[in-house]
Order: C-alpha cells, then sequence, then structure tokens
C-alpha cells in the first residue's frame, strides 16, 4: 500500500468546543500501602554468592548463614535464578546486577564470563570450588579448591568463634 500524496493547501476545519463542568471518575483512594525499602545486593559490603555447586535449595541455608556472620548479604548465579530458587534481584552478572563489594565470596561458582562481568571488580575475591581449574579462580584474590560441604560449616564455625581464620 502506497501512501498518499500530500497535499499542500491546508483542509480541515476547527471547531471550539467548551467543556461545561470538570471531568469525573469513579475511583476512589481507599488507602495507600508503602512498598517497604528493599536490600539490594549493589549496596554491599560483603557478599556470600552460591553457584550451582550447590546440590538443592535446602543448601542455601548454609550460604545464608555465612552471609549473617559475616554480616553480608547473600547473592547467586543466573541457574540458580533459573531453578527458581532464589529472587532474580539476587542475581550478579550481564543479565542480573553488577556489584562491587569490599568482600565477596563465591560457593561452587564456575565463573562464567556473563557472572564474572557483574563482580570483577569487587576489592577481595575469595573462590571457593571443587574444580582447579573453573575460571573464577583467574579472577579470585583467594582460591580454595575443596568442596563447599566441608568448608562453609568450617568457615562459620571460625567466624562465629572469632577466630583468624589461616
Amino acid at each position: 500500500m502506497e501512501a498518499p500524496e500530500r497535499s499542500k493547501e491546508a483542509q480541515g476545519e476547527i471547531v471550539p468546543l467548551a467543556v461545561k463542568e470538570e471531568p469525573s471518575s469513579r475511583i476512589e483512594v481507599l488507602g495507600i500501602t508503602k512498598k517497604p525499602k528493599e536490600k539490594s545486593i549493589e549496596h554491599a559490603d560483603v557478599l556470600v554468592v552460591a553457584g550451582r555447586g550447590l546440590k538443592k535449595k535446602e543448601d542455601l541455608a548454609l550460604v545464608e548463614e555465612l552471609a549473617e556472620a559475616l554480616g553480608g548479604d547473600v547473592a547467586c548465579t543466573r541457574p540458580l535464578v533459573e531453578a527458581g530458587w532464589m529472587d532474580p534481584r539476587r542475581q550478579i552478572g550481564l543479565s542480573g546486577r553488577t556489584v562491587r563489594p569490599k568482600l565477596i565470596i563465591t560457593c561452587g561458582v564456575s565463573g562464567a564470563i556473563q557472572f564474572v562481568a557483574g563482580m570483577e571488580h569487587s576489592e577481595e575475591i575469595f573462590a571457593i570450588n571443587t574444580d582447579p581449574k573453573a575460571a573464577i579462580f583467574k579472577v579470585a584474590n583467594y582460591a580454595v579448591v575443596g568442596d563447599i560441604y566441608e568448608i562453609l560449616p568450617q568457615l562459620i564455625a571460625s567466624i562465629k568463634q572469632g577466630r583468624k581464620i589461616a
């Protein structure tokens, strides 16, 4: 379909219309509920990140306990959001949030480039993974090759007892 040719002559008629009364609405505001402020991972000083290394949703409690012991917050990788284990607002990476905490501890995170792009400017990166060749170790300041199910309980206990971690 072709557009009609433009006419150089003005056409049409302007008809002034006076409005006799203000428009009204039948909507009645019954109340206002304020949305509570959410704690955002973008502003956290300490983040503990759950990755695909977690075997089941209930294991998030271990990551949450470590974050609580450190006074930090919990974040995750995309597979955990896709599995429905965590809220998308807690996801770090290109399709999630970009963070710059003072300390980030990754637990069972492989270190895919999409994830790393969202956290690589963290001050201190502490990574725990069973795979000694995991990509996360390339950006980590501290790398621990081991099982998060063995390391996290010991780490939590040491923090709670106030001991220095060797």
